[in-house]
């Protein structure tokens, strides 16, 4: 009887042990399915993420390595599709990802905040159905119209081809009627698509219809461009980039990264990264469309490697070949652009792609977050320093739109360097619906947030006045891309007493904003606007009084008339342990600039305590006192426990 007692309990032990290990397994299998289809929870401080990872430690010879490991992320985040697709990568510096990431932390439910992913591009099916249609070249005429549109509104940065070049081979085509070289119709197709969907805006019957203004065009450039050739030539190159600029307007930013990146490939087979000896006979024109060439594909891959979060495809120590040259501009105008543009936007454009690497990347890095976020602001400082005259933004005349292009890159710079510490200071501190005072908060930490927000609202400022003044292209990704980055930061300045409430009433304006770009089909504005409503309705449930609604009022940070002033403690917010940004540090002057009626990216950087800040030695940025961002911290690991999205 006992022994028999005693097997019927080893017995049911063992079963019960094995149904507990079912369950076990099961419910480990469930926590996957979910970790794939939603991701991991939002954490309520990087702190405790920290803490949670030396708490569950089994073996504490092992915890530094773990820490270390984890620093980056145990795993990147993939987004499921659906069961026939493939899972998406999503990166850390995406801005929609950065919207998501701010609904974590809005959520009032233990409901996890969905991502919404990127449905609103043109797809393949779509792609497939133009393939089809018979496009003809249109009469010489429309044609002529077409490229002039399409060269004259590109910006000055993106050298795409040699304007006069280009125009005499289109005459020379309808002169010989030769209309069956498949290169030059490639790449001429391409410029007819670019040049009808900047030509858009003066016809209206192109509005709201199924496909994008030059859709045509493009699928019937890109079924031109099937074969790679062995050994390439210019224009086959300049096909390319035409095919990956006109992208944008498709809201097909993967197509345009490996479109560059094929560019790139093919530019490095003909030695574009390197100077041409001058033993060789090659005309200075040739010289420097080879030189313009490789630097537009240097910048739209760390452009659009930007909205993506996608790694540079080549790195600056592989880059051995000159500048733009501002004599050849002089000397060939009606081929060259003013090559200052395309300088600048260069040096930008480096700046961004250290940013992706430095902040989001889940490299290993000796340096700690400080260390790193002092030297890409140094960067973005020195890079305003030396801007040439005839860049900056003046208030006693008319600025060119690529000069206010150039200022907006710059000021999205900023946001998207220092947005992490913005966040992760909201994420600290509405754990228990508490908001810090002013003088909890410590002055590096003060002076970097304050920073971003100020940037955001410069930036926005500077996307309305070009929206108000018309310039604005309605199918483009860059201008809805920077009213939404701003939008968000705006959103959490609405939420900080270091902020303002009322940078919500921005928020409307640029939500309004993206609501008429997506009611004229911009398919990025579509994408851009749903993200931003679903921010606004978090928001609304996170406050307890509704969101301020736009008015006319005179409070509005927007002004147009530069006569009107708002009050120096309307731009002043409470002082943040002597961090806070204050007009009555700055020259008269700049206080009276009708440009900024809020302070200016670049005056940001002139705070004392950032210049403090920037001009420490690195290896005494560590020793300032800034609990809220430990010196391990790590971007894409505060990223890692939080829900991503495309």
């Amino acid at each position: 009887m006992p022994e028999s007692w005693l097997y019927n309990s080893v017995s049911l032990y063992k079963s019960r042990s094995y149904l507990e290990q079912l369950i076990q397994d099961s419910q480990e299998l469930q926590d996957q399915r979910t970790l794939r289809t939603h991701g991991p929870p939002a954490p309520s401080s990087y702190l405790e993420q920290r803490r949670n990872l030396n708490d569950h430690s089994r073996q504490p010879e092992d915890v530094s390595s773990i820490i270390h490991d984890n620093a980056v992320g145990e795993t990147p985040w993939f987004q499921s599709l659906g069961s026939s697709a493939l899972p998406l990568y999503i990166s850390e510096a995406a801005c929609t990802a950065f919207a998501t990431r701010l609904c974590q932390c809005l959520s009032t439910t233990d409901s996890p905040e969905f991502h919404l992913p990127r449905w609103r591009y043109t797809d393949e099916n779509t792609l497939e159905s133009l393939f089809n249609i018979e496009v003809q070249w249109p009469s010489l005429v429309h044609a002529k119209l077409l490229v002039k549109t399409a060269l004259g509104h590109l910006n000055p940065a993106f050298h795409l081809v040699l304007r006069k070049e280009t125009f005499d081979g289109l005459h020379n085509i309808y002169q010989r009627r030769d209309f069956d070289d498949p290169g030059l119709q490639c790449k001429y197709f391409a410029l007819f698509a670019v040049g009808q969907a900047f030509s858009s805006v003066y016809d209206t019957t192109t509005l709201n219809t199924s496909s994008m203004p030059g859709s045509a065009f493009f699928a019937r450039a890109m079924n031109l461009l099937q074969i790679i050739p062995e050994r390439s030539s210019m224009n086959h190159i300049e096909s390319i980039l035409l095919l990956a600029y006109f992208c944008q307007f498709l809201n097909r930013f993967h197509s345009a990264y490996i479109l560059i990146g094929n560019a790139l490939r093919l530019s490095l087979s003909l030695g574009l990264n390197y100077n041409v000896p001058q033993s060789q006979t090659l005309h200075q024109v040739e010289r420097e469309h080879r030189v313009r060439i490789w630097w537009t594909i240097y910048t739209l891959d760390r452009f659009w490697g930007s909205k993506a979060g996608f790694p540079v495809q080549i790195h600056d120590d592989d880059v051995h070949v000159d500048p733009p040259s501002n004599l050849l501009s002089g000397a060939y105008p009606e081929h060259f652009s003013d090559s200052v543009y395309q300088v600048a936007t260069v040096e930008l454009a480096r700046i961004i792609g250290n940013t992706t690497r430095e902040i989001y990347s889940r490299k290993k890095s000796t340096e700690s977050f400080l260390q790193r976020e002092q030297k890409l602001l140094i960067q973005l400082k020195q890079w305003v320093q030396t801007l040439p005259e005839n860049l900056r933004l003046q208030a006693d005349r008319p600025n060119s739109k690529y000069a206010v292009f150039l200022h907006v890159q710059f000021s999205y710079c900023v946001i998207l360097a220092i947005r992490p510490v913005l966040l992760n200071l909201l994420v600290c501190h509405t754990k228990d619906n508490s908001s810090p005072a002013n003088e909890e908060i410590t002055p590096i930490i003060g002076v970097l947030s304050e920073a971003c927000i100020h940037a955001a609202r410069y930036c926005l400022k500077l996307c309305v006045e070009e929206w108000t003044s018309g310039s604005v292209l309605l199918f483009g990704y860059a201008f809805p891309a920077f009213l939404f980055s701003s939008a968000l930061v705006l959103t959490i300045s609405s939420l900080l007493p270091l902020g303002d409430p009322n940078d919500i009433a921005s928020v409307d304006i640029a939500t309004e904003i993206l609501r008429v770009l997506s009611a004229s089909n911009s398919l990025a504005a579509k994408d851009l606007y749903e993200h931003l409503q679903r921010v606004r309705l978090c928001l609304s449930r996170r406050v307890s009084d509704p969101p301020l609604p736009p008015t006319n009022d005179e409070n509005m940070p927007f002004i147009t008339d530069p006569s009107i002033r708002l009050p120096l403690e309307h731009h002043c917010p409470s002082p943040v342990s002597g961090a806070s940004m204050n007009y009555r540090q700055l020259p008269i002057e700049e206080v009276a600039n009708p440009l900024s009626p809020y302070l200016t990216t670049e005056m940001t950087l002139r705070n004392p305590l950032m210049q403090d800040f920037l001009a420490q030695s690195s290896l005494n940025v560590g020793s300032w006192d800034a609990p809220e961002i430990p010196n391990d911290f790590d971007a894409a690991f505060f990223w890692s426990g939080t829900m991503c999205t495309e």
